[in-house]
């Protein structure tokens, strides 16, 4: 990342800490100098650092033109690629110092008009063009990986820079292998020990902020460790971690996640994966390592004598609490567990007993219950497992186990579409299948209260399937209230404008929420399928803007599973009648038996007749 160092000259009063503070877009100015901010300008990102320098400290009519002071705020001067000349308009005391230097900068006609402006490349000739009017350089496209790893490892200034962490730790393996990315983290572990000009607390600071990112990896994918090589450098990095009192709680945390976590899965072979017979890779990594041990090892700490917060080691410890809630919060593998008690079963036959206790249970003890059983498949998914779910081939597919888990909550909506379809078709008569609709219409209400969009749109598709949207008779016997509620979510989850109503109520609604996964998983596809992995002259630039789209679909869904219903009890009879009723799961035979209940020339109920059956006779 290029860094670059502008001088902001000035005398007393004159505005340097308001620029500065309208420059950074800060609230109020800041209490120490300089100000350091980073832009991404081209999809390059640089660094930017504001240096406020009184005028008298500065020799402008010296040889050499400008004399710079040797320190600036306590520090070496660095050196300056822009100067800003700041003076109050009202005040000739500030001036005063800078009218030759203006004057210079002014030295030129002023009179420049539509008359004296060149004339456009586009008005001459193409035979009498110079060449400066048709080679231009061509705008390069894509960022490399070196660029990405030092925007994952600068401060994070923004909710922006944050996200880009997490999709990037999510998806680089698209790119780049675990060992080459390990490799360039430590190089610059390396480089900050070599940074002689810097203060060792300085260095200490941005030593922790790495190491916290690799801690974060380590917690997340702990599979991208699971090839030999680079579990042993992993090993490696931890002990020399552990021997610095200031490193030992990140190096605590690693090591738990190295022994628990860390094993071949899914993560190790996806994609980029690392040679786990490379041995060139294993020992450049490993004196790497060693080297980073002896640069840590001249970082002495000392909070009392060096002033340094004491605070240092307890966020430590806070953000190593924060991941093992996180990683108890998401632990897929309990999840997982929990997740195949919940396979559909066939013991339960379809009969008037089974319809009369449905009825008999609330409709919030249903929703819960539904809810409780997506939440539970829900999370027991992997982020990644999402995406390879769209990535990989119909062959690799069958060798992911994590797979399995994004199946059974596909093969689950579609169970419980044809769940409620065969519900309402339970019984003979109108009034009793029309009872069933109404409370699956009230169902679907508190569904979408629960912000449970996956176990809404399978409760529709079984109410707007075929075998259910044509019995009219059925439906005539509805309450109109209860039709015109339901009516709402059904343009709610409605396709019109690309699901327009649902992407924004989506947006809006707040944690816990379960996001209709058929959607989004179409979503990736058309990210996925859109655009190349790598761009440039030599392809070999990663196309980081394909990658924003993918984390645009994917960090939702990270968010949402960070977030557990707090008050879902379980309620076995209830999942007894999702889970275990025998009934045909066949389209044709569910579109036989509607057929069976209310035949084609039979229409809607006419209302007199509905108040008035003998009037039928």
């Amino acid at each position: 990342m290029e860094s670059y160092s502008i001088a902001i000259i000035g005398a007393d009063a004159v505005g340097k800490s308001t620029f500065v503070q309208q420059a950074l877009g800060l609230d109020s100015p800041l209490a120490t100098t300089p100000s350091t901010i980073r832009l991404v300008l081209d999809q390059v990102t640089y660094s930017v650092t504001l240096h406020e320098l009184h005028l008298q400290h500065c020799e402008l009519n010296a040889s050499p033109p400008m004399q710079w002071p040797k320190q600036v705020d306590g520090h070496v001067a660095p050196r300056f690629d822009a100067v800003l000349l700041l003076y109050d308009v009202m005040s000739q005391a500030s001036l005063r110092p800078l009218a030759d230097t203006i004057g210079c900068r002014l030295d030129k006609s002023t009179n420049d008009s539509f008359f004296d402006a060149e004339p456009d490349s586009n008005d001459i000739p193409i035979l009498q063009r110079g060449d400066e009017a048709i080679l231009e350089k061509p705008r390069i496209t894509g960022v490399t990986f070196e660029e990405l790893v030092d925007r994952l490892l600068a401060p994070p200034l923004s909710r922006v820079d944050n996200n880009f962490s997490d999709i990037f730790l999510c998806l680089y393996r698209k790119f780049a292998a675990p060992g080459k990315l390990f490799s360039a983290i430590l190089l610059r572990l390396d480089k900050v020990r070599d940074d002689k000009a810097a203060h060792y607390l300085t260095k200490t600071a941005t030593q922790l902020r790495i190491i916290e990112v690799v801690a974060k990896w380590v917690s997340l994918y702990p599979g991208d460790f699971g090839s030999p090589a680079t579990r042993r450098n992993l090993e490696d990095f931890i002990k020399h971690l552990s021997t610095e009192p200031i490193f030992s709680i990140a190096a605590q945390e690693m090591r738990r996640n190295l022994h628990l976590n860390v094993v071949e899965d899914d993560d190790t072979g996806w994609a980029h994966s690392d040679n786990s017979v490379d041995e060139i890779a294993s020992r450049i990594l490993f004196k790497e390592v060693n080297d980073l041990s002896e640069g840590i090892g001249t970082v002495q700490y000392n909070a009392e004598a060096d002033g340094l917060p004491g605070g240092t080691e307890s966020n430590w410890a806070d953000w190593g609490s924060r991941t093992g809630h996180h990683l108890q919060f998401n632990s897929y593998e309990e999840y997982e567990r929990q997740a195949l008690l919940l396979e559909p079963s066939d013991h339960l036959p379809m009969n008037k007993l089974r319809y009369h206790i449905f009825i008999d249970i609330g409709d919030d003890d249903i929703a819960d219950e539904i809810t409780r059983i997506d939440w539970i498949m829900f999370s027991s998914i992997r982020v990644r497992d999402f995406f390879r779910h769209v990535n990989l081939s119909a062959s690799q597919k069958v060798k992911c186990k994590g797979l399995r888990n994004v199946n059974r909550m596909v093969n689950h909506f579609n169970h419980i579409a044809k769940w409620v379809a065969n519900m309402i078709l339970l019984r003979d008569k109108a009034k009793h299948r029309a009872q069933m609709m109404e409370k699956f219409m009230n169902i679907a209400l508190k569904l979408r209260q629960l912000n449970n969009y996956h176990g809404l749109a399978a409760v529709l598709a079984g109410i707007n399937g075929t075998a259910i949207h044509r019995l009219a008779q059925t439906r005539a016997l509805v309450s109109a209230d209860v039709q015109k509620r339901f009516a709402r979510l059904v343009i709610l989850m409605g396709t019109q404008k690309s699901h327009f109503a649902y992407r924004l109520a989506w947006e809006n609604s707040p944690l816990p929420r379960i996001p209709f996964m058929p959607l989004h998983r179409r979503d990736l596809v058309s990210a996925e399928e859109g655009s190349k992995t790598f761009v440039g002259p030599d392809v070999d630039r990663v196309n980081w803007k394909k990658f924003e789209v993918l984390g645009e679909v994917l960090l939702p869904i990270m968010k949402s599973q960070g977030t557990v219903y707090p008050n879902l009890a379980k309620h076995d009879i209830a999942r007894d009648l999702i889970l275990g009723c025998r009934m045909p799961m066949d389209d044709e035979e569910i579109y036989q038996r509607s057929l069976q209940v209310e035949s084609c020339s039979s229409g809607p109920i006419e209302p007199s007749k509905k108040k008035f059956p003998w009037f039928a006779k």
